[in-house]
């Protein structure tokens, strides 16, 4: 697979998000950056592994992932001692998800695989539907196409059963996968 246009050091990027209004994007990190210095002044660790995680997505999206990166390393010991708090779980999608785009991806699955065991563990399925979403999307990246598409079944059968609007994301995204399966398939070879 071919590295995107300007990027020759990554891996092509599946499916990757972006904000519709990077303006707006950028006011909220401005925000979260406030409420993480807020959580810091009142030591409050539950607050601090909530909105670095927040800021770290945001930063992320915002393709600023060293940044993001940096943000989660400093709060990484308050995620694993509040575990049991859902935003644990976000903290740890968050980090996976920036090592995935910086091309740490091996790093990356094992951070996937800690907020799946979290989400499980404690019955957060909307993020569990979350997490698979970004482990498939890092999956095709390593050209584990199957393991990408159980990722994406699963995560869409959670949102369907939640009513969540967001399976339409979940549904794109296997039928994107579908036709890079077909697209490698004709060139002849599996990708």
């Amino acid at each position: 697979m071919a590295p995107l246009p300007g990027r020759a050091e990554k891996l092509m990027e599946f499916e990757r998000f972006t904000a519709a209004d990077p303006q707006g994007l950028e006011r909220a990190i401005v925000a979260q950056r406030v409420a993480l210095q807020s959580a810091v002044a009142a030591t409050d660790g539950s607050a601090l592994v909530e909105h670095a995680a927040d800021l770290a997505s945001m930063l992320t999206t915002a393709r600023r992932e060293e940044e993001a990166l940096h943000v989660l390393l400093q709060h990484l010991p308050l995620a694993h001692t509040h575990s049991a708090v859902e935003a644990a779980g976000w903290f740890w999608n968050a980090y996976a998800t920036a090592l995935q785009y910086l091309s740490r991806r091996e790093e990356a699955q094992t951070a996937f695989d800690h907020a799946l065991q979290l989400a499980r563990a404690h019955g957060w399925t909307r993020l569990e539907s979350f997490i698979l979403v970004h482990l498939g999307r890092c999956l095709v990246e390593t050209g584990r196409l199957s393991d990408a598409r159980a990722c994406f079944e699963r995560a869409h059968a959670i949102r369907v059963g939640l009513a969540d609007p967001r399976q339409a994301t979940s549904a794109r995204l296997i039928d994107a996968l579908a036709a890079l399966e077909d697209k490698g398939t004709q060139r002849g070879s599996p990708l």
